[in-house]
């Protein structure tokens, strides 16, 4: 009788076993992260009515260990580490501001997978430097899709080479069935780019869904929402992060979310990270 190539292989596992030899696995990419706390202080304290911090990856909310309302210090204790985190206030007025997480949805995956390559000897990822011409083509691809909005904005736009992130406000103003009086669709996402091939593919079923309303338009005529970077925070895999530094502004930004009061149709400037040659410490760059 013939035996096929998993018989032999059960056979020659079968002879290891008798005579006590080990089979060798290899060694795990990394170890369970640790957990840890995120820290910092948000000034002027008065004008914070309640923090919490989320995982955009998870959606899970997080409440704080201590708020500190004289000094604006605030600290969340034992957080998963190898995570982003990003804290949201809601003021006194009711604005919300949040950070906001620009890395890759899979940022640990890579960085497994680049662990992996070193293991194994094999040659790094290949490197695309990202441009202005990156920056203006991804740009184009949101001004020119045809799709249930009619209103569609850059927010935030980061480059991480061969990839990028976008932080986009959606609206459907125009009738939709089922529409109720005035009501409108409302969405902020982060929407993720691969570049493939000579050009930029945006991933499909990846997409990170921050806000999704359907709401009258007079209520939400009502809210602030802005997203500041400074408030987002990784703890990597010993649970340690930096130190949070944040003063809320006198004046919100409407080029970084939503002002109460503002018409759907906003002409602010994208803010742009990660061009090649930008200095991250510098204020972000502003481009159409």
């Amino acid at each position: 009788m013939r035996r096929g190539p998993w018989t032999f292989w059960m056979s020659a596992w079968a002879v290891a076993a008798a005579v006590g030899t080990e089979i060798p696995e290899d060694p795990p990419l990394a170890t369970q992260p640790s957990s840890g706390q995120l820290t910092g202080r948000i000034t002027p304290a008065e004008k914070v009515a309640r923090i919490h911090a989320v995982c955009r990856a998870t959606g899970k909310q997080h409440a704080p260990a201590s708020f500190d309302r004289s000094s604006g210090s605030f600290s969340f204790a034992g957080l998963p580490g190898d995570a982003a985190y990003d804290v949201c206030i809601t003021t006194v007025a009711g604005q919300q501001i949040e950070g906001i997480d620009l890395s890759w949805h899979e940022a640990r995956m890579l960085r497994l997978a680049e662990i992996r390559r070193r293991q194994l000897g094999l040659p790094a990822e290949p490197r695309h430097e990202f441009a202005a011409q990156d920056a203006e083509e991804l740009i184009n691809y949101v001004r020119d899709l045809k799709d249930f909005a009619e209103v569609r904005r850059v927010l935030y736009l980061n480059g991480l080479g061969r990839r990028a992130v976008m932080l986009v406000e959606v609206m459907r103003t125009r009738g939709f069935h089922a529409q109720r009086g005035d009501e409108l669709i409302w969405r902020i996402e982060l929407w993720y780019f691969a570049y493939q091939y000579g050009g930029w593919e945006r991933l499909a079923n990846v997409q990170r869904v921050l806000e999704r309303h359907r709401i009258p338009a007079e209520r939400w005529q009502q809210i602030t929402k802005v997203y500041y970077p400074q408030l987002s925070g990784y703890l990597d895999e010993g649970g340690v992060c930096k130190f949070l530094e944040f003063r809320i502004p006198s004046r919100l930004d409407a080029a970084r979310g939503r002002l109460a009061g503002s018409e759907p149709v906003q002409k602010t400037k994208p803010i742009i990270l990660g061009l090649s040659g930008q200095d991250q410490t510098t204020k972000p760059t502003e481009s159409q």
